[in-house]
């Protein structure tokens, strides 16, 4: 029993892998499909480390506000650099994938941020600064993955729930 569970897995596992290489990759949409889940997966793990700094959950580990001096350095700083990074590489026709995963990250960390860039002023924790932006934007994203992704999606999921 326990064999024929791991052929299955196994079995499935190349199907995905073609489905992925039929849907994705030789369609053209891979870069754009890594794009937008970096941008979706990166959006909300930062939104959920900044709520942890916030609470006092993550005290003395890796994460923690930035500070040079007395300036607090946001996100959307390594954002602009990585955005600045991928328009590089695309200017030298270079890692299309890299350059799409670069520029999904640095979207996120800079559109979490886009109230302090539309106010001037650092209103994140304010209703002004979340609400709406956090709703379309992780809507946004999750959208972008499904269509970019689509036929690969429901291979996927014709896969993996149907009993062969």
């Amino acid at each position: 029993m326990a064999r024929e569970e791991i052929a299955r897995t196994e079995r499935r596992a190349e199907q995905l892998a073609a489905a992925y290489r039929r849907h994705v990759r030789e369609s053209g949409n891979e870069a754009r499909l890594v794009a937008a889940s970096a941008f979706a997966a990166s959006f909300i793990v930062v939104r959920l480390v900044t709520h942890a700094i916030r609470a006092g959950f993550l005290q003395g580990l890796l994460f923690h506000d930035v500070v040079a001096g007395a300036v607090h350095i946001h996100h959307m700083v390594p954002g602009l650099l990585l955005v600045l990074a991928a328009g590089l590489l695309d200017l030298l026709d270079l890692a299309r994938v890299g350059r799409a995963l670069l520029f999904g990250i640095g979207a996120a960390l800079i559109l979490d941020e886009f109230a302090l860039l539309l106010n001037l002023a650092d209103v994140y924790w304010a209703p002004q600064g979340r609400e709406s932006i956090d709703a379309v934007i992780v809507f946004g994203a999750v959208l972008a993955v499904v269509v970019v992704g689509g036929d690969f999606w429901r291979a996927a999921w014709r896969i993996l729930v149907t009993r062969r």
